[in-house]
């Protein structure tokens, strides 16, 4: 009896290039438009899962945090990670380690960034992981309003997962690190 491959989760398949696309570094991170401060919600479809809703409260400085915060893997496991503009439009291409795969990464992010953007990353994982080749994640971002009572620049809500505060984790590797 054979067995199949153990299946891993979509959304961990998606953390890997979403996380090597935001992965940017500074150089990069100032070439990435801004997003206006408040309550953003971005909707992620992945292939083969339910849709899911995030919600972020930014301000500038969690904006590039945001926009950094996958730079520990960056450092790590990212051979190449490059954006460019084109028009009104943000491409970026990376190469990242998944264990022994290599993740490879295409995305195409546009819009104003100011009320909307909308976003697809391709990813290719070779060999697959966990019996999956493939995977697309298209994000839809809309900014909502200013931030609700209760939440901080840098809260972050995802599903079943409850609200963190991404300056916090920030914080919480880098003491690990020392």
């Amino acid at each position: 009896m054979s067995r199949s491959p153990q299946r891993v989760p979509a959304r961990v398949l998606a953390v890997v290039p979403i996380a090597g696309m935001l992965a940017a570094g500074p150089g990069v991170a100032q070439e990435l438009p801004s997003r206006k401060p408040g309550l953003w919600e971005i909707t992620m479809q992945i292939t083969n899962a339910p849709s899911q809703l995030v919600r972020q409260c930014i301000d500038p400085s969690t904006d590039q945090a945001l926009q950094r915060f996958g730079q520990g893997l960056d450092l790590k496991t990212c051979v190449r990670n490059v954006w460019r503009r084109d028009g009104n439009r943000y491409l970026g291409e990376s190469e990242c380690r998944l264990g022994r795969s290599l993740v490879t990464t295409r995305a195409v992010f546009g819009g104003d960034f100011g009320a909307a953007y909308r976003g697809e990353i391709d990813a290719r994982y070779t060999p697959p992981v966990g019996g999956v080749s493939a995977s697309k994640v298209t994000i839809s971002a809309r900014w909502r309003s200013a931030c609700p009572a209760g939440w901080k620049p840098g809260d972050i809500e995802l599903p079943g997962m409850g609200r963190m505060n991404v300056k916090e984790l920030m914080a919480a590797r880098a003491a690990r690190a020392q």
